[in-house]
């Protein structure tokens, strides 16, 4: 078998004789160099040969069956016949250097190193450097393999840093935990609106590739926060059940939400794994115990903007709880005690003794609760715009914030300590507002001859609006900025961890 040596031989033996024959004008042979030697340049293992390349990569795209988008993007690239990103005649990008440095260092943000294929890379890069190519290794089988697994990798890296490597929106939306069991469900349980990669995103990364810029480009999309920080300084020592849940939350932490909350100085979060909410502010943050949403009604996580406050409310409620009620159609105490009043399609109010559980089950009956003593909603109610008709409020049932587990209501968030979450959302020429909002929600339903009703608000616009988010996060910081651990009550855990166990370390 003739190797790169020999070839290497033949090529300066030629060089140097026709030097020679140039300088001394002079035919000179080289006994020992036949034509038939030449043939050997040609041969597979060492000709570089593009279309060959091209097969060759689109054999691997053809056997490549991972279905996520940095899988897909890299098989659409080369399928498309789109130029070689790292490799040319020159010989590989120093680019491709860069990238395995990073490369080499994710075990430590608790990834796999075999997801990316680094030992292969390195291996195929040394030959290529070395130009250590033969009938077993040949040129374009291993540049075809690096050049793949290099946009791979760069590919899976750079999008999972920046984005996350699961996407909640399919995966949380899909499944869910029930007993022991993961179901599949139709109700959507995740809608934070998150930023997600598209073509845009591959095409400056490719960009930076082209443009010596890979590096700041690679440190440009690491996860910024404090939390992920925090998260991942512990993971470094972490075992056992507590490693599995600073990764979870570590991933959580790559989730870019289109409007973050580090865009705002005043917000509203609440974590609902850990049944509080954080009223924040620049300079203070205010935190008090919620109840959220049992597991068969679980409270979706979003974002939205608080728009109003609505003082002694009315309580729509919503068909899911009709639906355990109807059974009580026909029961005029039990709808009077609750004063629960009945309206048909039209609007009118029904007499409940004269309404059915057919009617009630048809979905054209709705069921209003007044407003006062006993209102599922409590004394003040805080809308924001959102598909499920979740909200925070008051609750007419305050013992339940002495539970260790709070997850109890329907969905919506109530809230400890309402008044004080109200003049929180207050705007500063709003504050004088603060005492007639107490004395409505003290008063607001009584007689109105026994009150000031010029002081009486019933709804109250936030301007500006307020920022809201309800998440989950099984470890979060305190207000001390200490991490704290909280029980997995919608199992969220569990199912984020199914998939991301693969790219884990």
């Amino acid at each position: 078998m003739r190797n790169i040596h020999h070839l290497l031989y033949i090529f300066f033996t030629f060089f140097l004789t026709a030097v020679i024959a140039c300088q001394d004008n002079q035919r000179v042979d080289v006994n020992d160099v036949q034509l038939g030697d030449y043939d050997a340049i040609r041969d597979d293992a060492y000709a570089l040969n593009s279309r060959r390349l091209r097969d060759k990569i689109a054999s691997l795209c053809k056997n490549d069956k991972e279905s996520d988008i940095a899988n897909t993007t890299t098989r659409k690239h080369y399928l498309n016949s789109e130029p070689f990103v790292w490799i040319d005649r020159q010989g590989v990008s120093s680019q491709a250097d860069t990238l395995v440095a990073f490369l080499e260092n994710v075990e430590q943000q608790g990834l796999n190193k075999g997801i990316f294929r680094v030992e292969q890379i390195k291996q195929d890069l040394e030959r290529a450097r070395n130009l250590n190519f033969d009938d077993k290794h040949k040129i374009n089988d291993v540049l075809a393999r690096l050049e793949y697994n290099l946009t791979k990798a760069y590919f899976r890296y750079v999008s999972g840093q920046r984005f996350g490597f699961v996407n909640p929106l399919t995966t949380l939306n899909r499944i869910q935990l029930v007993g022991k069991d993961t179901v599949k469900v139709k109700t959507k349980v995740y809608d934070l609106k998150l930023q997600q990669p598209d073509g845009r995103f591959f095409e400056t990364a490719l960009r930076q590739v082209r443009i010596d810029s890979v590096g700041a480009f690679l440190n440009e999309v690491q996860p910024k926060g404090d939390l992920y920080n925090a998260l991942l300084r512990q993971l470094a020592s972490a075992k056992g059940d507590y490693r599995k849940k600073l990764q979870v939350n570590i991933e959580r932490s790559r989730w870019r939400l289109d409007d973050p909350v580090e865009k705002h100085d005043k917000y509203v979060f609440v974590n609902v794994a850990e049944q509080m909410l954080y009223a924040v502010t620049p300079d203070s943050t205010m935190v008090m115990k919620v109840c959220c949403g049992t597991v068969g009604n679980k409270t979706p996580l979003l974002n939205s903007y608080i728009k109003k406050m609505e003082i002694n409310p009315v309580w729509r409620m919503p068909y899911s709880i009709i639906k355990g009620i109807a059974g009580r159609a026909g029961s005029s105490s039990y709808f009077g005690k609750r004063r629960y009043n009945i309206y048909d399609g039209s609007g009118r109010k029904v007499d409940p003794s004269k309404v059915t559980r057919a009617q009630l089950l048809s979905g054209r009956y709705s069921v209003v609760q007044s407003s006062g003593s006993g209102n599922s909603l409590g004394k003040i109610i805080f809308r924001f715009d959102n598909p499920y008709s979740v909200y925070l409020h008051h609750t007419s049932s305050p013992w339940v914030f002495g539970q260790q587990n709070r997850c109890v209501s329907h969905g919506c968030v109530r809230v400890e300590r309402p008044f004080e979450l109200a003049v929180f959302l207050l705007d500063e020429s709003q504050k004088s507002k603060a005492s007639d909002i107490k004395y409505s929600m003290d008063h607001g339903t009584e007689s109105k001859d026994s009150i000031d009703t010029t002081r009486v608000i019933k709804d109250l616009p936030v301007e500006p609006q307020i920022p809201v988010y309800l998440n989950y996060f099984t470890i979060y910081t305190d207000r001390n900025n200490q991490l704290r651990e909280f029980n997995d009550v919608y199992g969220f855990d569990k199912i984020l961890y199914s998939q991301l166990a693969p790219l884990l370390k």
